[in-house]
């Protein structure tokens, strides 16, 4: 197939899609402008881009997924189709409905604990509102957990995740930003800048992770530069926003030294949730119940108790899968004694008896 040069990308019906929203977005509200499509068109459009681009679709993968030519996908995505885009959009409906409704039967293993449906929440509050959220709450409470569950349900196109890694200086978080709105990493700062700005838009939700890691390991100049940035996305594109960390990260916003460079960022923060720090008995239960286990008896709390104390919720249900795996190789039902027998390994192979 001969190939197109269009906007930033080239025609390759048989490799992956190389249109960036920074291309897709723009060109979507043109057609909104023009009277080519409804403002509900143009989201279901950008839903269909967002989940090709995510499950790494082929142009001609993209197209045979609804039943249209990759070229009529791409003239889409790129506002140069010349018919009407009515027949399309009920073909990407139907295909949503199936594909949201299959993703929804497949096992995460996740349970929405009362911790994880506050998280929900002030994600919509933030999303509903457009406006800013804070988030802050211990180590291993779970937090991760829940704001990438509701990423997962809550995404194609919708809701942009970001972890902070470790030593996360602008540029850095820019490349992260960018990936997560599936532009192109490969580019000047002032560059990726100008891409995310037209990748976002006031229907999304940036969510970012681990936000205390710029304050554990770089110099003052580019903690203000990350957290200058992430209130320019706001500003600029009225997305929602929810901003995460430790207890790390509200001392340095309040009280810290760079606070009075940050109270620009924190007047915008219209909401300030202060999670519990430690996992109720009641979600312990549930999450138990998710793995066909009952309430647990007095011993099983104690050993539930030091492990969530030292290792977090997480290794909680590690152990109960573990325990799971143990009863299924034995061809046994699980129970509780499966729980103790893997912890009692674990204590073996670290030497404590």
């Amino acid at each position: 197939m001969a190939r197109k040069k269009k906007h930033d990308g080239f025609i390759k019906a048989n490799s992956t899609i190389n249109l960036s929203a920074n291309t897709v977005r723009p060109a979507l509200d043109e057609m909104v402008a023009e009277g080519k499509c409804t403002e509900e068109q143009r989201d279901l459009i950008w839903w269909f881009f967002a989940w090709c681009k995510e499950n790494g679709y082929t142009l001609a993968k993209s197209g045979s997924e609804v039943g249209v030519s990759s070229t009529t996908v791409y003239r889409i995505w790129t506002n140069s189709y010349g018919a009407s885009v009515d027949n399309v959009c009920d073909k990407i409906a139907t295909y949503r409905r199936i594909s949201e409704g299959r993703a929804q039967i497949m096992d995460t293993g996740f349970v929405e604990t009362s911790l994880a449906a506050r998280i929900f929440n002030a994600c919509n509050a933030a999303l509903i509102s457009q406006t800013i959220v804070l988030l802050y709450g211990d180590s291993q409470i779970g937090k991760t957990r829940a704001l990438t569950q509701y990423a997962r349900e809550n995404n194609h196109g919708q809701t942009i995740y970001i972890r902070l890694p470790a030593s996360a200086g602008v540029q850095m978080v820019a490349k992260e930003i960018a990936r997560a709105c599936y532009v192109s990493p490969k580019s000047s700062f002032e560059d990726l800048r100008e891409r995310i700005l037209r990748a976002i838009g006031a229907n999304n939700l940036v969510i970012v992770d681990e936000l205390h890691q710029v304050f554990m390991s770089y110099h003052k100049n580019s903690q203000i530069k990350v957290l200058e940035f992430l209130r320019e996305i706001y500003d600029r594109t009225n997305c929602g926003m929810v901003l995460c960390g430790t207890h790390v990260l509200r001392s340095e916003i309040e009280t810290g030294r760079l606070a009075l460079s940050l109270e620009q960022l924190r007047r915008r923060c219209t909401h300030t949730i202060q999670l519990p720090s430690k996992t109720s008995k009641a979600d312990l239960v549930k999450i138990a119940d998710r793995f066909g286990l009952p309430e647990p008896g007095s011993d099983e709390e104690e050993i539930i108790k030091d492990m969530i104390h030292k290792s977090g919720l997480g290794m909680y249900i590690k152990f109960l899968q573990a325990s799971s795996r143990l009863a299924a190789k034995r061809e046994e039902p699980l129970d509780w004694s499966h729980f103790i027998h893997a912890y009692n390994i674990i204590r073996k192979l670290g030497g404590r008896q």
